[in-house]
């Protein structure tokens, strides 16, 4: 039996069908995802980090499908979105806006004590939502309870704020916790204790923060292969932030904002459509 490590530095055994459904998610089909699970198996030392039998898996599923490989990066895809917080922000806005909210970044909403920065407000028709978004850099790093009571302290303040003086303060219905990363168990329990959505890696399981992307594929450009980091760091600057932006954006308005020749935004533009399979 081969041993892997993963990320948070824990030892589990290789998974021939935790891989296989991975690989499905993004679009291989149910025999390739098995054969190259096979493949990883046979090419792993009988210890391997996951690090490893990530780069084995995604050159293989390459071999087969290029966007499916590119897809496969989604969780390191996300983690190039840094080193700031902000842009994760916005790329979970941009995420809500198509499950049919109206989601505004960095807004200042006046709670019972004092006020709060709230990273993203949400509304729709099961009322309006205070999003904390917390962003991490390293993949071994979980979001702990400290920070899950931390964001449910902040909500309650606003709730009272409301209920104080609803004409001058606007009711919210909930608050999220939302990370790239997977949640402490404790933090899990916090949150379904107290009321606290929580959106995170894998949890819930329906409706975790890579099912809601990978749902309407809704993916990060972050995924994509840029001519360097400047270009991807200027396309995210300029608002282009989801594939799909890219895929449907007129190529003369993507020349306007990033500045790139032709040759660039063509292969931009053949990306985006693959990874989506929308725009032309």
């Amino acid at each position: 039996m081969r041993s892997i490590t993963k990320a948070s530095g824990e030892h589990e055994s290789f998974q021939h069908e935790k891989l296989i459904d991975s690989l499905v998610r993004v679009g291989a089909p149910q025999d390739i995802a098995a054969e190259i699970a096979r493949d990883v198996y046979r090419q792993m030392p009988s210890e391997a980090h996951s690090k490893h039998i990530f780069k084995i898996a995604r050159r293989l599923l390459r071999k087969y499908n290029k966007a499916s490989g590119m897809r496969y990066s989604l969780k390191r895809a996300i983690y190039e979105l840094g080193p700031s917080g902000f842009p994760f922000e916005r790329f979970f806005a941009r995420i809500l806006t198509h499950y049919g909210y109206e989601a505004i970044t960095n807004q200042i909403v006046q709670g019972y004590c004092v006020q709060h920065e709230v990273d993203v407000v949400a509304t729709n028709g099961g009322g309006k939502h205070m999003i904390e978004c917390k962003y991490h850099n390293n993949p071994g790093k979980n979001t702990d309870v400290k920070v899950a009571m931390y964001v449910h302290a902040r909500f309650e303040d606003i709730r009272r704020a409301f209920e104080r003086d609803p004409a001058k303060n606007g009711h919210f219905s909930s608050g999220w916790l939302v990370t790239n990363t997977r949640c402490s168990g404790d933090a899990i329990k916090f949150a379904e204790c107290s009321g606290l959505k929580i959106v995170s890696w894998r949890y819930p399981d329906r409706t975790s923060l890579e099912r809601m992307i990978e749902g309407k594929k809704l993916y990060p450009v972050t995924v994509m292969q840029f001519p360097d980091r400047n270009t991807l760091d200027t396309c995210i600057a300029a608002d282009l932030i989801l594939v799909h932006d890219i895929a449907l954006a007129d190529p003369q308005d993507i020349a306007q904002r990033l500045h790139v020749s032709d040759s660039v935004i063509h292969n931009l533009k053949k990306q985006a459509v693959e990874l989506c399979g929308c725009g032309a």
